[in-house]
Parts: structure tokens; C-alpha cells; sequence
């Protein structure tokens, strides 16, 4: 409630006749249960200048008033019923809204104790009955000038800190995005292990990374000196300076030349940047790289740890600085790693820097302690034991590991077929055709032959095939004549080496016209039909593709079969491949996931060698019919990985292994296809092209296209 009280204005003591702006117009409530105390305090604060006040009867009303509007400060008298002043205190102090409100008690005895516990319950101030005016008015105006400077200082702090928090997520943005890590990683064949800690709101660190064209990728960690917003400006700079000259990136000194060029003067004087260059190329492993004062890289994982040589003047000092391009290799299974100074001139628990020979013995330790692709995560590990949660400078550490089992680069094995078979495989394949005399199309099929498909058929079969017959003639595929009938189709698929029918070996059985729903020839397992009224063009053709597939998979089964065993555990991360010798190649260190490698090695053999043929290379679905029926598939996957348009193309396929199941997801740069024509396998159909869709999704317990059909994910369980 508002009580009418004198209007007279008195100065507060040792203060101007007008009350500091905003002061005046704090909201204060008195709270008293004795009506005339509640005037008289009323009064007084008016007389001061002070406009908006209110009163409360008790306790309980002092708390509904506040809840209701939250007052500037409180005049309390501790002495009251039913809920004394001490009691408003401690529940005031207990809310956090109100833990910090100016709480200003007044009461008529002044013993030591009773001071004691008006501090204890929370009191701000204490001030003694019967008021004095003038002292009054002094503690009232002291503590809401505080309480203002406070909430002042606090709304600039939390505006300060919300632009600084924005400032770090600018800063963070200059960070390399996941999309450029990624192909980064899959040019060079490697992962990347990157951290990055600001010594406080803002650094001064910098680390990115880029593909660059010629199957190049370049790195760089930078240093800009000092810390917080300065140093944190003076990046922004140097980054931003960084996409002028996109042409000296392929040449680390004229690169580092242009930056020290451009900023000298945008600097502030005594500020410049460490920093460190580096272009690799991943084809030949040559890395060029040059540096202008920044800490010495480390390369480790060979037969050897060595440091790179990154000494320079640092960036923006002079404009006469010249840099030196410098020559190493980073072979697959080494790892390049750059840092910032503080982590070795930080002092240890025992007062003692670790230097660059104490950094390179921990990573001797590390690398023998786990996974290479995770030795920086150890080794900070072992750092920020030693260390406070505030460093003394920024921290970044990068690390790209080259992945050893992707060094095939230097294959020279043939293209086709990708693994050396003995010398009785190395015939061309032959269909073997099992029919009659009496067959319509007998005439016919003296045509089947092609380039790259021999016809082996002495006229009626009527005994088994022997192991030994069709090793030597290199059977292929087997062609059944069922025009003349289910039943002699039935009968001659009985008399097929079963050896042959163990490895997948393909049995066609040509009908007159498409089987009916409940044919028996659909019931047979491993058997697929052709319609023969189709003609003999489109049978070659069928043909051969089938015995493309059977001589593929027959080399990939060898190649299982001659393997030691003895192969590295799979690791996580993104794996490229450009032939199909390197598809063959990974396809099979990943089988060795499974107990059972050869129904995954089926599986991603497919799926690979559709992303180098269809993806990379761009050969449609009917020209490699073609191709496999001249003969000439070989040679043309030669000849496109050579042109200018194809042979800097690669497909990628990214590993994720859990305990009980391994996902692979296949992307390929080409333009895709109508995938969901060949998810599902019609039985009996004589739809050539998808066939190795059909067979790798019978090998995983999920396969699952998305796009245009250029990624594909593929789940086994172990």
C-alpha cells in the first residue's frame, strides 16, 4: 500500500541534492508491523528523493509483495509476529532469485549477539531504532548506488561474454569443415587426429587443410602471437588473406611469400604468425613444404622418427622475407604431426619444460601403447596431467596418419583378370553347351561364340562331367537346352560336376518362352533361366557376362585361398580405391573381418568394381555387355583410367566396425542409376545387368542405396 507523506526534499548526507540517475527511481519496500514506524521510514526516504515505495504490513505480506514485484531493496524490522524478519531473511537468501537482494534491517536493540545473527540469516546492513534520518538515507543510497554498479557491471559482462562467445564461434568456423576432413582424408588416403584449445576466450591458433588438384592435399598450423581478442582479430585476418592466392597453394615458399607480402602492415607493430606449410602428393608421397618459425613438424610410424625443417622468419615482420621450399616423403603408414610451442614449453610437475626430444620420446611411448591413428589423444592425455585447466598459451595439435593398407598405388598386377591364375585357367572360358540332336535351336548355337567366350560341345551329354574335363577346357558357364523339355533340363543339370555347382559355377537353362509360377526349374537352386526367343545375340551376350562373373570370383576365391592370413585389424576410417585391382585388393583385406571371409569378399568385390566401372569410369550397363562379349572390357577400363577425363577419379568406401557387425559405405563420383530396379532378385530373371546387386545383397545382412544410387551402405554381422 502507498501512504501520503511530505513532499519536502532534504539532501542526503555527503551527497549532491540530486540522487544519482536511476537511484531515485528505485523501487523500495519497507516492511514494519507498526504503521507509524512504516511513515516515518516512508517519509524520510522521500525526503531523500526517493518516489517509488512501498509497504508491507509482516513478513508474510513482505514475501507476497516481492514474489509479486521484485523490489531494488529492503527495509526490514527483525522483530515481527507470526514470521519474524529473521525468518524473511533466510527464505529471501534460499530462493536465487532473490539471494542477492540489498536487505537493510532495522531494529531497537543493538547487542553484539543480535548483530551477530542478522549478518548470520543474511542481512546486508543494520541500522537502529529509533531511526536516524540522515544515516538512513545514507545506507539506503550506498547500497542501491552498489546494487546498480553491480547489475551494470553484470549486463556488461553477460553483453561481453555473449560477444565473445560469438567471436569463438566465428573463430571456431575457421576451422577446417568435416567436409573438407573428409576428402582430405580420402585423397590422401589417411585420417586426420586434430585438437584445439584457446588459452582463454579467444586464440590465436589456426590449423586447416585442403584437397588440391593432381591427387594433392596441403596442411598447415599457424601462430598468430599473443592470445585473447587480439590475437583472435589478427587470425581472422590472416585467414581471410589466405583465399587471395589460391594459385601459390601448390607451392608452399610462394604461398608463405604472398601471405608475409600482404599483411605486413595489417599487423600491429611487434604482432606476426608462425607458421608451417605443406603440400603432399599422395601418388608419388613426395611432401614439399616450407616454414616461416614454426615449431619442427614430426614424421613417425617409419623405420625412424625425424622432425622437418620449419625454420623462417615469421609472417608480417618484413616485407623482404623470402621462404625455401624443402622435400621429404610421407609414405603410407607414417604420420606427419604439427603443434603449437606450448606444448613443449609448458612447464611440467617438476618445473621442467618438455622440449622437442621429451615430445618425440612420448611419442615413441604412445605409438607402442595403442593404435597409430590415435597416438595424439594419448599423448595429450599424458600432457594435461601435468597441467591446469588455464593454459599459458593456444594448443594445437594435427596429426595425419597415412594408412599402410592402401599402398597400391605401385600394383602391377593386371587388370584382367586381377590375380595371376594357373596355367590350366589360362584359356579363354568356355560355355559348355549340353543338348541334342533333336534341339530346334541346335543349329544355333554354333554362334555363340564371342572374343571373349569359347564354345566347348561335342554333341549329346549323357555321362557325368568330370572334375578334370572342365578344369581343362576352363568350363565357365554351362548352357542346358531346355527347349526340349523340363524334364531332360532336370536330367543334365544332375549329371554337372558338383565341384562346379560348390563354386557357384552358372547353369542356364534356355527355355522356350518364361517359366509359369509353379515350373519346377524355379525350385532349383543355383539355376537361372533364359528365354531363348530373346535370339542368340542377347543369349551371347548373357553368356558372357556369366562367365566373366564365374572367372572374377573364381580369381578373388584363389587369391583367399593363397593368403597367409596374417593381415592388420581393419580401421575405422575413409578408404579410397581407383582400378579394379585396388577394389579386388581392399575387397579382400576386408573379408578377413569374417570367419567366413569369402561370402563378404563376394560382396564388396561387387559393390567396389560397381563404383570403379559404373562410377568412376562411367561405362554403362549395355556397353560393358558389350565390352565382356568382344573381349575388350579389360581394355577399355585401361583406356578410360588413362584419359584425361577419368584417371584422377577414385570411389571411396568408409568402414565403421562394432562388435557384431562391420558397415561399409561405398560412394562413387559418377551419375548414379535406377538402383531400386535391382534390389530385389526376381526368380529365374534373365535380367543380366544387376546381377551383382542381386549377389552382393545376398551376402550382407543389409544393403541399402541412397541418392542417385552413387552410395551405397552395406552392413555384414560378424
Amino acid at each position: 500500500m502507498k501512504e501520503n507523506l511530505s513532499n519536502d526534499k532534504m539532501p542526503v548526507p555527503g551527497r549532491n541534492v540530486v540522487l544519482p540517475e536511476g537511484v531515485s527511481s528505485a523501487q523500495i519496500l519497507v516492511v514494519d508491523d507498526m504503521p507509524l514506524m512504516r511513515k516515518m521510514i516512508g517519509m524520510s526516504l522521500q525526503r531523500g528523493g526517493f518516489d517509488n515505495i512501498s509497504y508491507a504490513d509482516d513478513g508474510d505480506d513482505a514475501l507476497i509483495k516481492i514474489a509479486k514485484s521484485m523490489p531494488d531493496l529492503v527495509i526490514l524490522d527483525i522483530n515481527m509476529p507470526r514470521l519474524s524478519g529473521y525468518d524473511v531473511c533466510r527464505r529471501l537468501r534460499a530462493d536465487p532469485v532473490t539471494a542477492n537482494l540489498p536487505i537493510l534491517v532495522q531494529s531497537a536493540s543493538e547487542t553484539a549477539e543480535e548483530r551477530v545473527e542478522v549478518f548470520a540469516v543474511g542481512a546486508t546492513d543494520f541500522v537502529s531504532k529509533p531511526i536516524n534520518h540522515p544515516e538512513l538515507l545514507a545506507r539506503v543510497c550506498m547500497h542501491l548506488e552498489n546494487r546498480f554498479l553491480i547489475r551494470s557491471l553484470s549486463d556488461f559482462q553477460d553483453r561481453m561474454q555473449s560477444e565473445l562467445n560469438m567471436a569463438r564461434e566465428m573463430q571456431h568456423s575457421l576451422l577446417p569443415e568435416s567436409e573438407i576432413v573428409d576428402a582430405v582424408q580420402l585423397v590422401g588416403g589417411a585420417s586426420i587426429e586434430a585438437f584445439y584449445k584457446a588459452s582463454s576466450e579467444l586464440g590465436g591458433d589456426l590449423w586447416g587443410t585442403w584437397p588440391l588438384s593432381g591427387n594433392k592435399i596441403g596442411i598447415y598450423v599457424l601462430d598468430v602471437t599473443g592470445h585473447g581478442v587480439g590475437a583472435a582479430l589478427n587470425t581472422f585476418s590472416l585467414h581471410a588473406t589466405m583465399a587471395r592466392f589460391e594459385d601459390k597453394k601448390l607451392d608452399p615458399a610462394a604461398f608463405l611469400s604472398s601471405l608475409n607480402s600482404a599483411l605486413v602492415g595489417a599487423f600491429q607493430l611487434g604482432r606476426f604468425a608462425t607458421m608451417f606449410y605443406g603440400v603432399l602428393d599422395c601418388d608419388t608421397h613426395e611432401l614439399v613444404y616450407a616454414g616461416a618459425g614454426a615449431p619442427r613438424p614430426i614424421i613417425f610410424g617409419g623405420e625412424n622418427v625425424r622432425t622437418l625443417d620449419s625454420s623462417g622468419l615469421p609472417v608480417a615482420i618484413v616485407k623482404s622475407a623470402t621462404y625455401e621450399n624443402l622435400s621429404d616423403r610421407l609414405e603410407p603408414g607414417e604420420s606427419l604431426f604439427c603443434y603449437s610451442d606450448v606444448l613443449i614449453e609448458a612447464e611440467q610437475s617438476d618445473g621442467a619444460i618438455l622440449g622437442e626430444n621429451g615430445l618425440i620420446k612420448w611419442i615413441e611411448a604412445s605409438c607402442l601403447s595403442g593404435e597409430r591413428g590415435t597416438v595424439i589423444s594419448r599423448l595429450l592425455d599424458q600432457f594435461f596431467r601435468t597441467q591446469s585447466e588455464q593454459l599459458p598459451d593456444d594448443l594445437t595439435a594435427v596429426a595425419i596418419h597415412r594408412h599402410l593398407t592402401l599402398d597400391l598405388d605401385n600394383a602391377s598386377e593386371p587388370e584382367t583378370p586381377q590375380i595371376e591364375q594357373p596355367a590350366t585357367q589360362q584359356e579363354m572360358p568356355s560355355v559348355f553347351v549340353v543338348s541334342s540332336d533333336e534341339s530346334p535351336f541346335d543349329a544355333s548355337y554354333d554362334d555363340l561364340a564371342a572374343p571373349g567366350l569359347a564354345v566347348k560341345r561335342t554333341g549329346p551329354i549323357t555321362s557325368k562331367l568330370s572334375k578334370r574335363a572342365h578344369t581343362g577346357a576352363n568350363m565357365a558357364v554351362v548352357l542346358i537346352d531346355g527347349t526340349l523339355g523340363l524334364e531332360f533340363a532336370a536330367e543334365k543339370i544332375a549329371f554337372i560336376d558338383q565341384t562346379f555347382r560348390d563354386l557357384n559355377g552358372p547353369v542356364i537353362v534356355a527355355l522356350d518362352g518364361e517359366p509359369h509360377e509353379h515350373d519346377p526349374i524355379l525350385s532349383i537352386v543355383g539355376v537361372r533361366y533364359f528365354d531363348a526367343r530373346q535370339g542368340i545375340d542377347k543369349l551371347r551376350r548373357f553368356l558372357a557376362e556369366e562367365a566373366d562373373d564365374y572367372v572374377r570370383v573364381s580369381a578373388l576365391r584363389q587369391a583367399l585361398e593363397q593368403d597367409d592370413g596374417d593381415q592388420e585389424p581393419i580401421v575405422d576410417g575413409v578408404y579410397r580405391f581407383a582400378s579394379r585391382s585396388e577394389a579386388q585388393k581392399l575387397a579382400t583385406v576386408f573379408s578377413h573381418a569374417s570367419a567366413d571371409p569369402m561370402p563378404l569378399a563376394i560382396g564388396l568385390s561387387e559393390l567396389f568394381l560397381n563404383a570403379i566401372e559404373h562410377g568412376c569410369l562411367e561405362i554403362g550397363h549395355d556397353e560393358k555387355g558389350q565390352l565382356i562379349e568382344d573381349g575388350k572390357l579389360g581394355d577399355e577400363v585401361t583406356r578410360r583410367s588413362n584419359s584425361a577425363n577419368f584417371r584422377h577419379r577414385y570411389a571411396s568406401v568408409e568402414v565403421c566396425r562394432g562388435r557384431r557387425e562391420i558397415a561399409f559405405r561405398i560412394k562413387d563420383p559418377g551419375p548414379g542409376f535406377d538402383f531400386q530396379a535391382y534390389l530385389v532378385d526376381e526368380a529365374g530373371h534373365e535380367k543380366k545387368h544387376g546381377r551383382g546387386i542381386v549377389m552382393a545383397n545376398s551376402c550382407f545382412s543389409s544393403l541399402s542405396y541412397s541418392g542417385c544410387g552413387n552410395e551405397v551402405e552395406a552392413v555384414f554381422a560378424l
